[in-house]
């Protein structure tokens, strides 16, 4: 019975783990493609850092002494620090929401078997 519980368990994490990384995301209805894709921990949506910003027009300045990126879109920009986010294959992934609603964007998300995230991003200021 021990065993039986142990190999649902496992069954049942690996679904949780394939259905999290089955995340789509979209800017403006363009699909952002990376890898390592979208991961969800804890509620929480992140993405690739440089792929996210340059999807959305962003440009980033890593500025590895801080441990942050200065991510800029026109006029705006913010500021991200590395341990915000999480390390997945020696990338930095930052949250998704936080990174778009900074630059005035919005973020909307579509649970169901198709989970999807899409960002609305108004032109530059």
């Amino acid at each position: 019975m021990y065993m039986r519980a142990i190999c649902v368990a496992t069954v049942m994490l690996g679904l949780l783990a394939s259905a999290a990384g089955a995340v789509e995301l979209y800017a403006n209805g363009v699909r952002i493609v990376s890898n390592p894709g979208v991961v969800v921990e804890e509620g929480v949506s992140y993405g690739p850092l440089r792929a996210v910003a340059e999807a959305v027009g962003g440009k980033v300045d890593w500025q590895e002494q801080e441990q942050r990126a200065v991510i800029c879109r026109g006029t705006a920009c913010v500021m991200i620090r590395a341990r915000e986010g999480i390390i997945r294959h020696n990338r930095l992934l930052l949250p998704i929401r936080r990174l778009a609603e900074s630059l005035g964007g919005t973020v909307s998300w579509r649970g169901g078997a198709n989970p999807r995230i899409d960002l609305t991003m108004p032109p530059p200021a």
